[in-house]
């Protein structure tokens, strides 16, 4: 793993983006992120994008959707190491108070970050993108087999690992930086299913996590295959109830709360 760092402090947010094999989709949405985070933060931010084993020049690409604005690094891994594996080395190597974890298609709007920041700002520790709840002001498009796959997948997530929340799937995720680090540094599952593994952790430690309504289109060329990766994702859960079952987490205590 070779990383390509600059120096930026103080940061007030990083944005990790996971990317593989993203050399078509990713520049545009990076240019947009970068011009945006410029606009709100000027140099107190940063753009992690961990290329994770590309074969294409996604890394090359990346840098130069940067357009100049010095906030993009880029963590090159040697060789594919799953989607779950590139989110956590990002969150680690970040830098900011706030860590804003981003798919690389862009499905989810950057201008869709106030809406997270403001449930920071209220009180939380994580605020989750959703697609699943409900709000007239927000326009989801998704095709019908993903919609049915997802929710049927989130009805697991509820019953085995984390009640009460609707889309844990949602590539849009802010984090306090002493949560992200917290749990980071305990997750265990490489691919897709980090997500609920994240949340499950998040739940058990009793951290605030807000559901927040946001737009959402897809977008072609995703590498998720539907039907094979949900049943991965199944499987993971089942290793995370595991891994919990044997304490492969600890240590892992509850957070005292304030006062």
């Amino acid at each position: 793993m070779t990383i390509a760092t600059s120096e930026q402090s103080p940061i007030q947010l990083s944005v990790i983006i996971p990317a593989y094999n993203e050399a078509y989709r990713l520049p545009s949405y990076l240019t947009t992120v970068a011009g945006y985070m410029y606009a709100m933060y000027g140099a107190e931010a940063e753009i992690i994008v961990v290329d994770d084993g590309s074969h294409d020049a996604t890394a090359d690409e990346a840098v130069k959707a940067d357009n100049g604005s010095g906030l993009v690094r880029i963590i090159k891994l040697e060789h594919n190491m799953g989607k779950g594996c590139a989110v956590k080395i990002g969150m680690l190597a970040a830098k900011g108070r706030l860590r804003l974890f981003v798919d690389a298609d862009g499905a989810t709007p950057i201008a869709e970050y106030q809406k997270l920041l403001s449930a920071i700002d209220s009180g939380a520790d994580i605020a989750l993108a959703s697609r699943a709840v409900r709000d007239d002001s927000r326009v989801v498009d998704s095709k019908l087999s993903r919609k049915i796959i997802g929710t049927c997948f989130n009805m697991l997530v509820r019953t085995l690992m984390v009640p009460g929340i609707r889309d844990t799937q949602c590539g849009f995720k802010l984090f306090r930086d002493d949560v992200a680090e917290r749990l980071f540094g305990l997750q265990r599952i490489p691919g897709f299913g980090f997500d609920p593994e994240v949340l499950f952790l998040a739940y058990k430690l009793k951290h605030r996590i807000d559901e927040i309504p946001v737009n959402w289109k897809d977008v072609p060329g995703s590498k998720v295959n539907v039907l094979d990766d949900s049943m991965r994702m199944f499987f993971d859960l089942l290793r995370i109830r595991w891994y919990w079952k044997i304490g492969a987490y600890r240590p892992l205590r509850p957070r005292k709360e304030n006062g």
